[in-house]
Order: C-alpha cells, then structure tokens, then sequence
C-alpha cells in the first residue's frame, strides 16, 4: 500500500468516525434526523479550491450538502455520487459496543451507519475532495451528494431537491448505495443497473427478538 492510499485510508476512517458520532438518527419525525452536523462536517471537509458547494434545507436540521465540479464539455453526460448522513434508530442495549462511538477495532469501524451507508458517504466525499485538489477537470460535470431523509420517506432529503432544487442533482448517471454489490450468476460476477425503485408503504409494527437494522 502506497503513502498515498494510506493517507486516503486514515482520512476515510476518521471521517467515517465523526459522521457516526454525529448520531444522525432518523425515526421518520420531522426533527429527528438534524442531518445538518453531518452535512456542517462534509462541507467543512471539501471546502476548498476545485469545486463548488451548496446547502440546502428542506426544515430545521433537515440539510442536504451538493458538491460539484464542472466539466469541460456542457454536453457531456453528468454524473452524481450519492450519499445519505441519516441513520435508523438503535437500541443500544442490543450492541456490544458504543452503537454512537465509531471505534476503530482490529481494522474496522463500529458503529450505527458504519455500513448503512456512511461508509460510502465518506469514502465518496474523500475521493471527490482529492479530485478537486488535484485539478482534475472531468468532460461532464461531477456532483457528489450528501442527501437527508433516507431512511424513511425522503421528504425532507431527495423529494424536497427534486420539487426545489432539482437543477442542483439532476444528473444523467448515478451512483449511490445499491450500485456496485457483485451478485453471482453462472457466467461470473454480475454489477446491477438500477433502473426503478420501490415504492413507499408505511406500516407500524411491533417485534419481539433480537435487534437488527430496523428500517
């Protein structure tokens, strides 16, 4: 491993472990989430030459962070990262460890969003940033994400940009957290294209077990 993928590594892992302290917990209320530390410490991080920021909000605490950098050729295709600094509720008792404390232990990050999706979220934002600084200039535009409200109905996240601040994400291509997990088919390791989503149904529901991922 190079100096530099280390570098990139320690600044990975060190972002990872303030958005989870950050404690972004989403319960589906409209001021729950506070999405805006998260979105404080993201743009804190990128800001800096190379690249343009805006945030916005959709309610108190309920902040969405768009990074871009402009491309050369205005007819090229535009591409989004996309992140979401929420997270599901925990029930601490259930964890062996600090589910808000984003402990480094034996080469990996404890805590609630560590995998959901935080880790993406920052490792996105890391390699955005390093572009940025490195001067790169893509032919179409690149525009990373850090999004409110997505786990649970995205009012205050993706819906409230796309009614209001649609130019600020519209993008022609998009990865996010789906994109990228290899499945197995008989003819080797498939990537899926996403090319609808689910749709919404809100149910409320009691039940009795050991606790997981809730949403």
């Amino acid at each position: 491993m190079n100096r530099n993928s280390q570098n990139g590594e320690q600044e990975c892992t060190e972002l990872l472990q303030t958005l989870i302290r950050n404690a972004c917990v989403n319960n589906g209320a409209v001021d729950s989430g506070d999405e805006i530390r998260s979105a404080d410490v993201l743009e804190n991080f990128l800001e800096g030459p190379g690249l343009e920021l805006e945030t916005y909000d959709a309610a108190p605490g309920r902040r969405s962070l768009v990074a871009r950098i402009e491309g050369s050729d205005p007819t090229a295709p535009t591409l989004l990262l996309m992140g979401h600094t929420d997270v599901v509720p925990v029930n601490p008792e259930h964890w062996s460890r600090d589910p808000f404390g984003g402990e480094l232990v034996d080469g990996e990050v404890w805590g609630r969003g560590a995998v959901d999706m935080l880790n993406i979220t920052t490792s996105m934002a890391v390699a955005f940033k390093r572009l940025a600084r490195s001067g790169f200039t893509p032919r179409g535009t690149l525009v990373y994400l850090a999004v409110a409200d997505e786990e649970a109905n995205g009012s205050y996240g993706a819906e409230y940009l796309m009614a209001h601040e649609r130019e600020a994400v519209m993008a022609d291509y998009v990865i996010t957290e789906s994109g990228g997990i290899p499945l197995p088919s008989p003819n080797g390791l498939k990537l899926p294209v996403i090319v609808g989503e689910k749709g919404l149904f809100g149910v409320r529901i009691k039940v009795g077990g050991t606790a997981g991922h809730g949403s």
